[in-house]
Protein backbone atom coordinates (compact mmCIF):
# COMPACT_ATOMS: atom_id res chain seq x y z
CA UNK A 1 0.00 0.00 0.00
CA UNK A 2 1.35 3.43 -0.95
CA UNK A 3 2.25 5.60 2.03
CA UNK A 4 2.71 9.31 2.66
CA UNK A 5 6.49 8.70 2.68
CA UNK A 6 6.29 7.12 -0.81
CA UNK A 7 4.65 10.28 -2.13
CA UNK A 8 7.18 12.50 -0.34
CA UNK A 9 10.16 10.61 -1.78
CA UNK A 10 8.74 10.69 -5.32
CA UNK A 11 8.06 14.43 -5.11
CA UNK A 12 11.39 15.14 -3.40
CA UNK A 13 9.78 16.87 -0.42
CA UNK A 14 9.16 16.17 3.25
CA UNK A 15 6.19 14.25 4.67
CA UNK A 16 4.96 17.46 6.29
CA UNK A 17 4.91 19.22 2.89
CA UNK A 18 2.80 16.41 1.40
CA UNK A 19 0.50 16.62 4.42
CA UNK A 20 0.19 20.41 4.00
CA UNK A 21 -0.78 19.98 0.34
CA UNK A 22 -3.43 17.39 1.22
CA UNK A 23 -4.82 19.40 4.11
CA UNK A 24 -4.55 22.81 2.48
CA UNK A 25 -3.70 24.22 5.91
CA UNK A 26 -0.38 25.89 5.07
CA UNK A 27 1.10 27.88 2.20
CA UNK A 28 3.00 25.74 -0.30
CA UNK A 29 4.80 27.07 -3.37
CA UNK A 30 2.84 26.46 -6.58
CA UNK A 31 5.65 24.44 -8.22
CA UNK A 32 5.99 22.26 -5.11
CA UNK A 33 2.24 21.72 -4.85
CA UNK A 34 2.09 20.60 -8.49
CA UNK A 35 4.98 18.13 -7.89
CA UNK A 36 3.19 16.66 -4.89
CA UNK A 37 -0.12 16.36 -6.77
CA UNK A 38 1.70 14.64 -9.64
CA UNK A 39 3.34 12.22 -7.20
CA UNK A 40 -0.05 11.45 -5.62
CA UNK A 41 -1.47 10.61 -9.06
CA UNK A 42 1.55 8.54 -10.12
CA UNK A 43 1.74 6.50 -6.91
CA UNK A 44 -2.00 5.98 -6.62
CA UNK A 45 -2.02 7.37 -3.08
CA UNK A 46 -5.57 8.14 -1.85
CA UNK A 47 -5.77 10.46 1.15
CA UNK A 48 -9.56 10.19 1.47
CA UNK A 49 -9.44 8.97 5.05
CA UNK A 50 -7.14 11.81 6.07
CA UNK A 51 -9.39 14.41 4.45
CA UNK A 52 -12.44 13.01 6.21
CA UNK A 53 -10.75 13.04 9.59
CA UNK A 54 -9.63 16.64 9.13
CA UNK A 55 -13.07 17.86 8.12
CA UNK A 56 -15.89 15.90 9.75
CA UNK A 57 -18.55 17.24 7.40
CA UNK A 58 -16.52 16.56 4.25
CA UNK A 59 -17.57 13.89 1.79
CA UNK A 60 -14.32 14.19 -0.22
CA UNK A 61 -16.57 14.58 -3.26
CA UNK A 62 -16.93 17.24 -5.94
CA UNK A 63 -19.94 17.71 -8.20
CA UNK A 64 -19.71 18.73 -11.86
CA UNK A 65 -22.51 19.96 -14.13
CA UNK A 66 -22.27 19.47 -17.89
CA UNK A 67 -25.09 20.30 -20.32
CA UNK A 68 -24.15 17.77 -23.00
CA UNK A 69 -21.80 14.83 -22.43
CA UNK A 70 -21.99 13.90 -26.13
CA UNK A 71 -20.09 17.12 -26.88
CA UNK A 72 -16.35 16.33 -26.79
CA UNK A 73 -15.52 19.63 -25.07
CA UNK A 74 -17.74 18.83 -22.08
CA UNK A 75 -16.53 15.23 -22.09
CA UNK A 76 -12.92 16.48 -21.90
CA UNK A 77 -13.87 18.93 -19.15
CA UNK A 78 -15.60 16.18 -17.16
CA UNK A 79 -12.71 13.71 -17.52
CA UNK A 80 -10.22 16.45 -16.65
CA UNK A 81 -12.12 17.30 -13.47
CA UNK A 82 -12.26 13.64 -12.48
CA UNK A 83 -8.53 13.11 -12.98
CA UNK A 84 -7.53 16.29 -11.15
CA UNK A 85 -9.94 15.56 -8.29
CA UNK A 86 -8.85 11.93 -7.96
CA UNK A 87 -5.22 13.04 -7.67
CA UNK A 88 -6.24 15.01 -4.58
CA UNK A 89 -8.28 12.18 -3.09
CA UNK A 90 -11.70 13.42 -4.17
CA UNK A 91 -14.46 11.54 -5.96
CA UNK A 92 -16.67 13.19 -8.59
CA UNK A 93 -20.44 13.13 -9.08
CA UNK A 94 -21.48 14.18 -12.60
CA UNK A 95 -24.85 15.70 -13.54
CA UNK A 96 -25.77 15.70 -17.24
CA UNK A 97 -28.54 18.33 -17.32
CA UNK A 98 -29.19 19.18 -21.01
CA UNK A 99 -29.71 22.74 -19.70
CA UNK A 100 -33.05 21.76 -18.12
CA UNK A 101 -33.75 23.94 -15.02
CA UNK A 102 -35.61 21.12 -13.23
CA UNK A 103 -32.65 18.75 -13.68
CA UNK A 104 -30.26 21.44 -12.45
CA UNK A 105 -32.36 22.00 -9.31
CA UNK A 106 -32.58 18.26 -8.64
CA UNK A 107 -28.80 17.96 -8.94
CA UNK A 108 -28.33 20.84 -6.48
CA UNK A 109 -30.60 19.19 -3.92
CA UNK A 110 -28.84 15.83 -4.31
CA UNK A 111 -25.40 17.39 -3.83
CA UNK A 112 -26.48 19.32 -0.76
CA UNK A 113 -27.88 16.12 0.78
CA UNK A 114 -24.60 14.31 0.04
CA UNK A 115 -22.59 17.23 1.46
CA UNK A 116 -20.30 17.61 -1.55
CA UNK A 117 -17.24 19.74 -0.87
CA UNK A 118 -17.77 21.91 -3.94
CA UNK A 119 -19.37 22.06 -7.39
CA UNK A 120 -17.95 22.91 -10.83
CA UNK A 121 -20.50 24.11 -13.38
CA UNK A 122 -19.48 23.63 -17.02
CA UNK A 123 -22.76 24.88 -18.47
CA UNK A 124 -26.26 25.83 -17.33
CA UNK A 125 -29.55 27.23 -18.56
CA UNK A 126 -30.16 30.96 -18.97
CA UNK A 127 -31.26 32.47 -15.68
CA UNK A 128 -30.36 29.30 -13.76
CA UNK A 129 -30.73 29.43 -9.97
CA UNK A 130 -28.25 26.56 -9.54
CA UNK A 131 -25.23 28.63 -8.36
CA UNK A 132 -27.26 30.61 -5.80
CA UNK A 133 -28.88 27.47 -4.35
CA UNK A 134 -25.44 26.00 -3.70
CA UNK A 135 -23.75 29.21 -2.54
CA UNK A 136 -26.54 29.92 -0.05
CA UNK A 137 -25.81 26.51 1.51
CA UNK A 138 -22.11 27.41 1.79
CA UNK A 139 -21.04 25.10 -1.05
CA UNK A 140 -18.06 26.57 -3.00
CA UNK A 141 -18.89 26.93 -6.72
CA UNK A 142 -16.68 27.44 -9.78
CA UNK A 143 -18.13 28.32 -13.18
CA UNK A 144 -15.95 26.73 -15.88
CA UNK A 145 -16.38 28.22 -19.39
CA UNK A 146 -19.07 30.68 -18.34
CA UNK A 147 -18.98 33.77 -16.16
CA UNK A 148 -22.06 35.94 -16.48
CA UNK A 149 -23.06 35.90 -12.82
CA UNK A 150 -21.92 38.88 -10.74
CA UNK A 151 -22.15 37.04 -7.41
CA UNK A 152 -18.81 37.82 -5.68
CA UNK A 153 -18.86 34.42 -3.94
CA UNK A 154 -18.34 32.57 -7.21
CA UNK A 155 -15.17 31.25 -8.75
CA UNK A 156 -14.95 31.79 -12.51
CA UNK A 157 -12.58 30.20 -15.05
CA UNK A 158 -13.79 31.62 -18.33
CA UNK A 159 -12.98 31.98 -22.02
CA UNK A 160 -12.80 35.36 -23.71
CA UNK A 161 -15.81 34.59 -25.91
CA UNK A 162 -16.26 38.21 -27.05
CA UNK A 163 -12.63 38.40 -28.13
CA UNK A 164 -12.96 35.05 -29.88
CA UNK A 165 -16.00 36.18 -31.85
CA UNK A 166 -14.20 39.40 -32.81
CA UNK A 167 -11.29 37.29 -34.15
CA UNK A 168 -13.65 35.02 -36.11
CA UNK A 169 -15.59 37.88 -37.69
CA UNK A 170 -12.37 39.78 -38.53
CA UNK A 171 -10.98 36.64 -40.23
CA UNK A 172 -14.12 36.20 -42.33
CA UNK A 173 -14.45 39.92 -43.06
CA UNK A 174 -10.83 40.10 -44.27
CA UNK A 175 -11.60 37.24 -46.68
CA UNK A 176 -14.41 39.33 -48.16
CA UNK A 177 -17.48 37.89 -46.40
CA UNK A 178 -20.32 40.33 -45.72
CA UNK A 179 -23.23 37.91 -45.31
CA UNK A 180 -22.66 36.01 -42.08
CA UNK A 181 -24.97 33.70 -40.11
CA UNK A 182 -24.78 32.17 -36.62
CA UNK A 183 -26.06 28.68 -35.86
CA UNK A 184 -26.77 27.05 -32.51
CA UNK A 185 -29.13 24.46 -31.05
CA UNK A 186 -28.38 25.70 -27.53
CA UNK A 187 -29.32 29.38 -27.28
CA UNK A 188 -31.01 28.49 -23.99
CA UNK A 189 -27.49 27.85 -22.67
CA UNK A 190 -25.26 30.65 -21.38
CA UNK A 191 -22.38 29.93 -23.76
CA UNK A 192 -24.56 29.85 -26.87
CA UNK A 193 -26.30 33.10 -26.00
CA UNK A 194 -23.08 34.88 -25.10
CA UNK A 195 -21.28 33.82 -28.26
CA UNK A 196 -24.22 34.99 -30.35
CA UNK A 197 -24.16 38.39 -28.63
CA UNK A 198 -20.41 38.63 -29.24
CA UNK A 199 -21.00 37.69 -32.89
CA UNK A 200 -23.62 40.43 -33.31
CA UNK A 201 -21.38 43.00 -31.63
CA UNK A 202 -18.48 42.18 -33.96
CA UNK A 203 -20.78 42.48 -36.99
CA UNK A 204 -22.22 45.77 -35.76
CA UNK A 205 -18.71 47.21 -35.49
CA UNK A 206 -18.44 46.58 -39.24
CA UNK A 207 -21.94 47.89 -40.00
CA UNK A 208 -23.24 44.40 -40.70
CA UNK A 209 -26.16 42.43 -39.29
CA UNK A 210 -26.51 38.65 -38.94
CA UNK A 211 -28.64 36.87 -41.52
CA UNK A 212 -30.28 33.45 -41.72
CA UNK A 213 -28.35 30.57 -43.29
CA UNK A 214 -30.86 30.26 -46.11
CA UNK A 215 -30.77 33.99 -46.92
CA UNK A 216 -27.58 33.67 -48.96
CA UNK A 217 -25.05 33.43 -46.13
CA UNK A 218 -21.51 32.99 -47.46
CA UNK A 219 -20.10 32.23 -44.00
CA UNK A 220 -21.55 30.44 -40.97
CA UNK A 221 -20.27 30.69 -37.42
CA UNK A 222 -21.31 27.81 -35.16
CA UNK A 223 -21.79 27.79 -31.39
CA UNK A 224 -19.36 24.85 -31.11
CA UNK A 225 -17.41 22.39 -33.24
CA UNK A 226 -20.03 19.65 -33.24
CA UNK A 227 -22.61 22.16 -34.49
CA UNK A 228 -20.14 23.29 -37.17
CA UNK A 229 -19.49 19.72 -38.33
CA UNK A 230 -23.24 19.00 -38.47
CA UNK A 231 -23.69 22.21 -40.50
CA UNK A 232 -21.00 21.16 -42.99
CA UNK A 233 -22.78 17.81 -43.39
CA UNK A 234 -26.13 19.52 -44.09
CA UNK A 235 -24.57 21.94 -46.58
CA UNK A 236 -22.84 19.18 -48.52
CA UNK A 237 -26.02 17.09 -48.61
CA UNK A 238 -27.60 20.07 -50.35
CA UNK A 239 -24.84 20.08 -52.95
CA UNK A 240 -22.87 23.00 -51.53
CA UNK A 241 -19.09 22.85 -51.11
CA UNK A 242 -17.17 24.06 -48.05
CA UNK A 243 -15.42 26.48 -48.34
CA UNK A 244 -15.98 27.11 -52.07
CA UNK A 245 -19.66 28.01 -51.61
CA UNK A 246 -19.88 28.59 -47.85
CA UNK A 247 -17.23 29.03 -45.16
CA UNK A 248 -17.81 27.46 -41.72
CA UNK A 249 -16.17 28.22 -38.35
CA UNK A 250 -16.54 26.28 -35.09
CA UNK A 251 -15.56 26.81 -31.46
CA UNK A 252 -13.58 24.63 -28.96
CA UNK A 253 -11.11 22.80 -31.26
CA UNK A 254 -12.18 19.33 -30.17
CA UNK A 255 -9.94 16.47 -31.48
CA UNK A 256 -12.30 15.71 -34.38
CA UNK A 257 -11.91 19.28 -35.71
CA UNK A 258 -8.35 18.55 -36.90
CA UNK A 259 -9.34 15.31 -38.67
CA UNK A 260 -7.91 15.23 -42.20
CA UNK A 261 -11.40 14.92 -43.73
CA UNK A 262 -12.72 17.92 -41.77
CA UNK A 263 -9.89 20.41 -41.05
CA UNK A 264 -12.25 22.83 -39.32
CA UNK A 265 -11.36 26.47 -38.74
CA UNK A 266 -12.18 26.99 -35.08
CA UNK A 267 -11.32 28.68 -31.79
CA UNK A 268 -9.06 26.65 -29.52
CA UNK A 269 -10.03 26.45 -25.85
CA UNK A 270 -8.18 24.31 -23.32
CA UNK A 271 -10.69 22.10 -21.47
CA UNK A 272 -7.92 20.24 -19.63
CA UNK A 273 -6.32 23.38 -18.18
CA UNK A 274 -9.76 24.76 -17.34
CA UNK A 275 -10.69 21.59 -15.45
CA UNK A 276 -7.39 21.56 -13.53
CA UNK A 277 -7.76 25.18 -12.44
CA UNK A 278 -11.42 24.69 -11.51
CA UNK A 279 -10.63 21.69 -9.28
CA UNK A 280 -7.73 23.52 -7.67
CA UNK A 281 -9.90 26.53 -6.82
CA UNK A 282 -12.87 24.57 -5.49
CA UNK A 283 -10.71 22.21 -3.39
CA UNK A 284 -8.68 25.04 -1.84
CA UNK A 285 -11.90 26.89 -1.00
CA UNK A 286 -13.48 23.77 0.50
CA UNK A 287 -10.44 23.04 2.63
CA UNK A 288 -10.37 26.64 3.81
CA UNK A 289 -14.08 26.66 4.65
CA UNK A 290 -14.77 29.62 2.35
CA UNK A 291 -16.22 30.57 -1.04
CA UNK A 292 -13.91 30.73 -4.06
CA UNK A 293 -14.36 34.45 -4.89
CA UNK A 294 -11.85 34.41 -7.77
CA UNK A 295 -12.13 35.19 -11.47
CA UNK A 296 -9.73 34.18 -14.21
CA UNK A 297 -9.85 34.59 -18.00
CA UNK A 298 -8.08 32.00 -20.18
CA UNK A 299 -6.74 32.99 -23.59
CA UNK A 300 -8.27 31.52 -26.73
CA UNK A 301 -6.84 31.52 -30.25
CA UNK A 302 -8.26 31.22 -33.75
CA UNK A 303 -6.99 28.14 -35.62
CA UNK A 304 -7.40 28.64 -39.36
CA UNK A 305 -7.77 25.43 -41.36
CA UNK A 306 -9.55 24.43 -44.58
CA UNK A 307 -13.22 25.30 -43.97
CA UNK A 308 -12.83 29.03 -44.56
CA UNK A 309 -11.97 30.82 -47.77
CA UNK A 310 -13.05 33.71 -49.95
CA UNK A 311 -16.78 34.01 -50.74
CA UNK A 312 -17.97 32.86 -54.16
CA UNK A 313 -18.06 35.52 -56.86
Amino acid sequence: MTTLMDVAERAGVSKSTVSNVIRGTAMVAEETRLRVERAIAETGYHPNAIARSLKARSSSTIGIVVPDLTNPFYAQLSVGVERAANALGYGVLTAHTECLPTTESEAARAWIERRVDGVIIGGMSLGASLPKILLDREVPVVLASLGESDDPRLGVIDHDDAGAMEAIVEHLYSLGHRRLAFVSDHLREHAGERRYLGFKKALKARRLVPIAIDDGATAIVAHNDMQAIATIDRLERRGLKVPDDVSVVGFDDVPLAAHCRIQLTTVRSDAVEMSRRAVDLVVQAARGGRHVSHRELLDVSLIVRSTTGRPPQ
